[in-house]
């Protein structure tokens, strides 16, 4: 059935002036029987209309209803109605450039009128609604993943469920341009006041670097015994396992077993040195070319641009531990870059120590200025829970501009919790050697993406979701996919989950622990006529909307052009369609057991260039699923004429 429009360009006030911008804004429409005529005493709940001064298109309304006597605000002609506004023209052309050149020079005549079906003012109107109405569909949709944080698209075949995730997902993680970035920052500072958890974390992190610098006296590391210092030892009280696991509240190091350079190797039951110590035979003798570096570089007997033969973060790492007021605590060069760029700052020319001590200071100058209580930690992690400084900054205009990602995998009946979540991998190592490694697999990556990029939005599409065993695949996480982590609250504890595989490296930590955060976001297609596979049960089904995505013969007039193509593709449309008729008067092919909703074959199959692919779809796609819903029971077997008539 047509829609029905109207064109509506409204009366000026009395004196002479338009009045239409003052109207709108009161979501209504206003005119009388004298200018508009008696058709506008009768508009029916629904009706679209063009409104215009002119030959300038303003807005596209939707009655609403229509306002009584007794309700009428000013400005009023005396006949009123409730509207929604369905789409503003000046922000309408910014998202659909082409209704520019649509509506250019067209003019308008009359006051008020039921646009005439199938003119070219009526095709207009129509091309707009449908464009706004299609994106309003699908921010809707947008609107209740960003909500429930998981959906699921579910419809017969061929009704365009993966590619409404993918326009979703690209919608989703497409380049926004945030507030400066400075002016958050400084905002920060303007209102930042401690909490009862700040001020906790604050007292552990003191007593800890108290702890560490009576443990590992600056005066003493130029004889720090090899047992004190190495990683991959059962005590877990060296100097590297301080740095790298006890001391994270200080600043996360991202450090690896090798990083100190001299660490225990518990499966070969040896002592592995690398860089400048991977020459020396003698364990003890790597030890003390280690304390000396050590010395040297903690007690500042140094140039501030020398090279050390040792890690830079390694380095960094340890001078905040040391000196917390002197150095920041972020000992990644590429993070400090992205700090320092954050706030105005040139790095051309500084060192990785200088950009961490400019970076301090920058912290000192803030804190001062806005007289805030707030400890260097504190700025650290609120800049990490703000910004990827993980990956480079991009600025424009001085405006931050943050960009996603979205990426699509299948399910099938094999895959396993192994393939999504986290498994053992077998590496070959230089002597061909094999060895079993646990490694993160695409979900865990695609969530440590989310984690370091807050700001951005990350769509994983699973397609065919319902095909693998969700629970196991999904394991532990079906609690984490109702609890996320949130890098506002900082809710690790009540976010985490433990996997059954420890991702620990040589050094033997064990890391079991899984997040999934509130930027990540999952999109599941399910094809409900496939009775191949089980049902999802409820401990899934109550953590993920579930979205319908019905055929429609809508998607034929939008994307086939011509319009001789475009009648036969809609006949065929539509006789498939009976097929699956439920009304008890006409013929039924459809068995009882089944819903139209859930078999109809889609649109897609009818979305075609020319008519050679209308004749192949029909023969090679579209006869032989119907054919196969026949011996599946799904139709019955008197509609085996009808689909040979096709």
């Amino acid at each position: 059935m047509s829609r029905i429009f109207f064109r509506m360009q409204m009366k000026a006030g009395s004196n002479g002036d338009t009045i239409t911008d003052e109207v709108l804004s009161q979501n209504k429409i206003t005119s009388d029987i004298e200018y508009a005529g008696e058709r506008f005493l009768h508009l029916k709940c629904g009706s679209v209309v063009l409104i215009h001064k002119g030959s300038i298109p303003i807005a596209l309304v939707k009655i609403v209803d229509k306002i009584p006597k007794d309700k009428i605000k000013e400005p009023s002609f005396g006949i009123d109605y409730y509207v929604e506004i369905i789409s503003d023209y000046s922000s309408a052309i910014v998202d659909f450039p082409e209704l520019n050149e649509l509506y250019k020079n067209i003019p308008f005549q009359g006051t008020f009128a039921q646009v005439e079906n199938g003119n070219a003012t009526f095709n207009r109107i129509n091309k707009w609604y449908k464009l706004v109405t299609k994106q309003k569909k699908m921010q809707d949709k947008i609107d209740l993943l960003e909500y429930k944080k998981q959906i699921i698209l579910q419809g017969p075949p061929g009704t365009g469920k993966t590619r409404l995730a993918k326009m979703m997902a690209e919608e989703m993680t497409k380049v926004n341009k945030l507030e400066r970035p400075i002016d958050v920052i400084s905002n920060h500072f303007k209102t930042y006041k401690p909490d009862e958890s700040s001020i906790a974390l604050r007292e552990k992190i003191n007593e800890l670097v108290k702890n560490f610098q009576e443990k590992f006296k600056k005066e003493d590391l130029k004889n720090l015994p090899l047992e004190n210092y190495a990683l991959g030892t059962d005590d877990k009280d060296g100097f590297c396992y301080w740095q790298e696991y006890i001391l994270t509240d200080t600043g996360k190091y991202n450090g690896q077993a090798d990083k100190g350079k001299i660490y225990w190797k518990n499966d070969e039951q040896r002592y592995v040195k690398s860089g400048f110590l991977q020459n020396i035979v003698n364990d003890d003798e790597a030890m003390t070319k280690m304390a000396e570096l050590l010395d040297n570089i903690v007690n500042e007997k140094h140039n501030i641009g020398i090279d050390y033969p040792i890690g830079k973060g390694f380095i960094l790492k340890m001078l905040n531990s040391y000196y917390p007021e002197k150095y920041f605590p972020i000992s990644n060069e590429k993070c400090l870059t992205n700090a320092l760029k954050l706030v105005g700052e040139n790095t051309a020319g500084l060192n990785y120590i200088q950009k961490n001590t400019r970076l301090q200071e920058i912290f000192e100058e803030k804190k001062a200025n806005y007289k805030t209580d707030i400890t260097n930690n504190e700025f650290m992690y609120f800049l990490f829970g703000n910004f990827n400084l993980k990956k480079e900054v991009k600025l424009e205009n001085d405006e931050l501009l943050v960009e996603g990602d979205y990426k699509i995998i299948q399910f099938h009946p094999a895959y396993s919790y192994e393939d999504f979540v986290r498994g053992i991998s077998a590496k070959t190592n230089d002597k061909g050697d094999v060895n079993y490694k646990v490694e993160n697999r695409i979900l865990i990556e695609f969530a440590n993406e989310a984690l370091d990029n807050p700001k951005a939005k990350y769509v994983l599409i699973i397609d065919e979701i319902n095909r693998a065993n969700l629970p196991s695949v999904l394991g532990e996480l079906i609690y984490a996919l109702e609890y996320r982590y949130s890098h506002k609250k900082n809710n690790f504890k009540e976010a985490a989950v433990e996997s059954l595989y420890d991702i620990s490296e040589d050094d033997g930590e064990s890391n079991r622990v899984l997040l999934l955060p509130d930027n990540l976001y999952i999109i599941g297609t399910m094809n409900t006529a496939d009775r191949s596979v089980g049902h999802i049960d409820y401990a899934i089904k109550r953590r993920f909307a579930f979205v319908n995505v019905p055929p429609t013969a809508d998607a034929i007039d939008d994307v086939v052009k011509d319009p001789i193509l475009k009648a036969k593709a809609k006949v065929l449309y539509h006789k498939v369609a009976d097929l699956f008729n439920e009304d008890k008067s006409k013929n039924v092919y459809l068995q009882s057991d089944f819903k139209a909703k859930d078999v109809q074959l889609g649109h897609s199959y009818f979305l075609v260039e020319n008519e050679k692919q209308l004749e192949l779809k029909l023969e090679f796609e579209i006869k032989p699923l119907l054919n196969e819903y026949v011996r599946d029971g799904i139709l019955e077997e008197s509609a085996l004429a009808q689909i040979d008539a096709l």
